[in-house]
């Protein structure tokens, strides 16, 4: 055999088996086809391309009083939590006039397809059979509800004030925290199926948990499509049975969506709801920006120093941000926003939901509050910027500004950016290039401010001086 029938050979033999690559080619890109159709209905892990703004010890990721769902699910220092879970069925069921058997029919009967929601690899799903996923999701779906109306008027029972000690009183935020994770969710079918039995206003709930992120309370406006009134709150905005204030009738219950906007699919969970509340009711046009990459960025001071001035938006959404040009300044309107612990923990949480379901709406590129946060963190260079966003009335909350230099930095790094967030930075360069000579000018008016008034307040002492001085020679 010759030197070109051996190499004829190995080529012959390093041939891929075709057919057997086309198969899997079809089959793999169908199952990812099948995940992302599923995406915004998914329950996620937190994105590991996110995890640098998890806070301390994964604060913002790992609950720290309650399991809800799979991925935490068995967690030694969430074990006491457990028994308050149980407390929590007991009462429900009670309270329904309905046998425990029959509760946890019902929500064994949706187990299966909120065990799809979650990853089928993940090994503390995978770890679970399916009576124990069934129960679980049975605790914790009555837990939610139980807590949801644990500080409303209940029958003091020996029960309901176990309830309320324990879920509200002994915990105090962690709850509110805990059940806002991305990592700590379970399906909306499971909930919803609950709802045959204990009827709770888990939109009211979740709109005052919501309104946390607001430094003062916001007046009721309609928005320009007049789709809702609140927020999207109390209304058909909000889209299931279980979102409304009243009791559904008998045909509107049992996880039928609202009568007012029926095509709206049910928000895959309790974060998923929480994002809805504060940016569903935003009108497309201020969703959909299509602004222009723009490298330039200013900090609050810089903004200041322009001509620039930083006002809080009173809109009834959250998140909105635009530039406008007065006739002798600019002015940068943004959502203020009330920052602690808890809602910076949101904050991150729906950053990561954004970041775990881009692509899924064809109509926004999904990045709304992220877009949000990457423009107040664009704001923040040092410790004066955030006060001057103090000052102006942007930042509010216990948080040092120190602290929240931090907090907004630290995001800054990892965020996605939105096409609001080039869209603003577009606004704010296109001032830049057509108010160059009266930015000059009004900078330096704002460098030299305090030169001037001093200067200003000698001249007129002595003007003073010399005009008293003139009266007294003139009396002489």
């Amino acid at each position: 055999m010759d030197v070109t029938d051996t190499r004829t050979i190995l080529i012959n033999d390093d041939v891929p088996d075709l057919p057997a690559i086309a198969e899997r080619m079809a089959t793999t890109t169908a199952r990812l086809e099948a995940d992302f159709s599923k995406v915004e209905s998914k329950i996620h892990r937190f994105p590991g391309s996110l995890r640098g703004i998890g806070g301390d010890n994964d604060r913002y990721i790992v609950p720290s009083v309650v399991a809800i769902g799979p991925y935490h699910h068995g967690a030694p220092h969430l074990h006491k939590m457990e028994e308050v879970k149980l407390a929590a069925a007991y009462y429900l069921c009670g309270a329904s006039g309905r046998s425990t058997a029959e509760v946890y029919e019902k929500v064994r009967s949706v187990a299966g397809a909120a065990r799809g929601c979650y990853d089928a690899d993940d090994p503390a799903v995978v770890g679970l059979g399916d009576a124990e996923f069934a129960a679980m999701m049975f605790l914790d779906g009555c837990f939610l509800l139980q807590y949801m109306v644990a500080g409303g008027d209940v029958e003091h029972d020996a029960t309901a004030l176990v309830l309320q000690n324990r879920m509200t009183l002994s915990t105090g935020p962690s709850i509110q925290k805990d059940i806002f994770l991305l990592e700590n969710q379970i399906p909306w079918l499971v909930l919803d199926a609950l709802a045959e039995f204990m009827f709770v206003d888990v939109g009211g709930f979740v709109t005052g948990m919501g309104d946390k992120f607001l430094p003062f309370p916001r007046k009721a406006r309609k928005p320009e499509d007049g789709r809702c009134c609140r927020r999207g709150m109390r209304c058909g905005c909000i889209p299931t049975a279980l979102a409304k204030t009243t009791r559904p009738s008998d045909e509107e219950s049992r996880g039928v969506v609202g009568s007012t906007e029926q095509h709206k699919p049910p928000p895959p969970h309790l974060l998923g709801l929480l994002r809805f509340t504060q940016v569903g009711c935003m009108p497309d046009n201020k969703k959909n920006y299509t602004g222009v990459s723009s490298s330039w960025s200013s900090s609050a001071v810089e903004l200041a120093e322009m001509g620039v001035v930083l006002t809080p938006r009173t809109e009834v959404w959250f998140g909105d941000m635009s530039l406008r040009r007065r006739c002798l300044y600019g002015e940068l309107s943004l959502s203020p926003v009330f920052l602690s612990d808890v809602t910076a923990c949101w904050l991150v949480n729906m950053a990561a939901l954004e970041a775990s379901t881009a692509g899924a709406a064809r109509d926004t590129d999904g990045f709304v509050v992220s877009s949000y946060l990457s423009v107040l963190a664009m704001l923040m260079d040092r410790k004066e910027d955030v006060h001057e966003l103090r000052r102006r009335g942007l930042v509010h909350g216990a948080l040092s500004n120190k602290q929240a230099l931090g907090f907004f930095k630290g995001l800054g790094q990892h965020l996605r950016f939105g096409r609001r967030y080039f869209t603003a930075l577009e606004e704010i360069d296109s001032y830049k290039r057509h108010r160059s000579v009266r930015i000059k000018a009004y900078k330096f008016v704002y460098n030299y401010c305090k030169f001037i008034a001093a200067f200003l307040s000698v001249t007129g002492v002595l003007i003073g001086i010399f005009k008293t001085l003139l009266s007294l020679k003139r009396h002489c």
